[in-house]
């Protein structure tokens, strides 16, 4: 089985976490909809896999995440995928466990990734006072392998070196090693809002041609930051750690379930 199709579904309000590189805030807002309205919208599409992650980090109050993701269950029982900068407690993660063993039965597969791109210099893209500390992250990417989750670890946005040492995000790669199944590294996105989040100006850039990792997860101008040399480092490093490395979510997903079968 190979997952080609994904569809995104987030929470309407806008991000508490804040984060100084997302795209979201730009994103216009209707009304704010109930979950059962989020699970609602999505009669009708054909999909292989709902990608709990947009607009928002839907796992905020984790709680409310995890209610989100039994209904999407529930109703289409497809494939899941998490995306969050936050960590669970312990009740938490057995509510996790239940929903994993809940898409099992009916063969489908519950993906969980861990965002966080820097340690030292986190305090680039993130607001330290709102979002879970790298080392909170990383301890919660260790719970999730004790547990028996393949966590993926979310290596973005990768900024230029000069902003944020390369380093940093190798020696995340070297403290996640032992739980991580893979990593998905990609550049920073910017545009006016997000250069004005970011107390920085345009010219402190060099620009790429544009990624495909935000195909059908934005409506927004986004121009993606140069980062070729830094990318080449996490992925030597990864081939080295002998873990995966992806620049896109999609064939990380594809590959956990190619070895799965294998």
């Amino acid at each position: 089985m190979t997952i080609n199709k994904r569809v995104f579904v987030s929470f309407d309000n806008y991000c508490p976490f804040q984060c100084k590189h997302c795209f979201s805030y730009g994103i216009k807002r209707e009304k704010e909809r109930s979950t059962d309205e989020i699970v609602d919208s999505l009669d009708g599409n054909c999909f292989d896999i709902i990608y709990v992650s947009q607009k928002n980090d839907n796992f905020y109050d984790p709680q409310r995440g995890l209610q989100l993701c039994k209904k999407l269950f529930d109703r289409y029982k497809s494939n899941l995928f998490i995306i969050t900068r936050n960590v669970f407690n312990a009740e938490q993660l057995i509510e996790l466990d239940n929903l994993k063993r809940a898409l099992d039965r009916q063969n489908k597969k519950l993906f969980i990734a861990i965002s966080l791109n820097a340690i030292e210099s986190i305090g680039v893209s993130e607001d330290t006072a709102k979002v879970p500390s790298p080392d909170q992250r990383m301890e919660f990417i260790k719970a999730l392998g004790d547990r028996g989750f393949e966590p993926i670890l979310m290596l973005r946005p990768i900024f230029p070196n000069s902003i944020i040492p390369v380093s940093e995000c190798i020696r995340v790669i070297e403290k996640t090693q032992e739980s991580i199944s893979c990593v998905v590294a990609s550049g920073l996105g910017i545009n006016n809002r997000i250069l004005q989040q970011l107390g920085m100006k345009e010219d402190d850039f060099l620009y790429d041609d544009n990624q495909e990792y935000l195909l059908g997860a934005i409506d927004c101008e986004i121009r993606f930051v140069k980062v070729c040399t830094e990318l080449s480092r996490i992925k030597e490093k990864c081939r080295l750690l002998n873990i995966p490395f992806f620049e896109h979510s999609m064939p990380a997903i594809n590959y956990l379930l190619e070895k799965h079968v294998e």
